[in-house]
């Protein structure tokens, strides 16, 4: 009986694992589309629209492979800065669940460190570049610690965005 209470205790906290991945990668995907939506909507930031839309920024390196930022591009340069990003004005800070990380970031199938996606009204204009490039899709692969097992969230120029694996 101790055998099987083991065996039954071990495969749930696994399944529990895979479970918390999963729903990360899928609200990453909805934080990616309220972003999109905000951008959509006109919504404002400071008091105004931000001129570049808003935005999602993902960082694979340092410190920060447990968060990414929802943040409005006020300056129109498609990249983060931590003035945009304030909680009080419409951004946010999203922390991934515990023993889940940003493991690794590909532009058009290259490794990068860090990713900005940014929507541009009124389209909205799906606009996916690092500091020293542009590309058209992203994947942004989230893993999981203790099994080790990843979900991989992908995002196109036309702003789909999905788990695809």
């Amino acid at each position: 009986m101790s055998i099987l209470t083991a065996l039954f205790l071990a495969n749930y906290h696994s399944n529990n694992q895979r479970t918390d991945l999963t729903m990360a990668a899928q609200t990453l995907v909805s934080d990616i589309r309220y972003a999109q939506a905000n951008a959509l909507g006109l919504i404002k930031y400071d008091g105004e629209v931000p001129a570049g839309g808003w935005g999602v920024f993902f960082t694979s390196g340092g410190e920060n492979l447990d968060k990414y930022i929802i943040f409005a591009d006020e300056n129109d340069d498609q990249l983060y800065t931590d003035t945009e990003s304030l909680e009080s004005l419409g951004g946010r800070i999203e922390e991934l669940p515990p023993n889940i990380y940003i493991s690794n970031i590909t532009l058009d199938g290259v490794g990068v460190n860090s990713v900005n996606v940014t929507f541009l009204p009124p389209d909205p204009i799906t606009r996916i570049n690092t500091h020293s490039a542009t590309g058209t899709v992203v994947e942004i692969r989230l893993k999981e610690t203790i099994n080790n097992t990843t979900k991989t969230v992908r995002v196109n120029f036309l702003g789909l965005a999905e788990v695809i694996d």
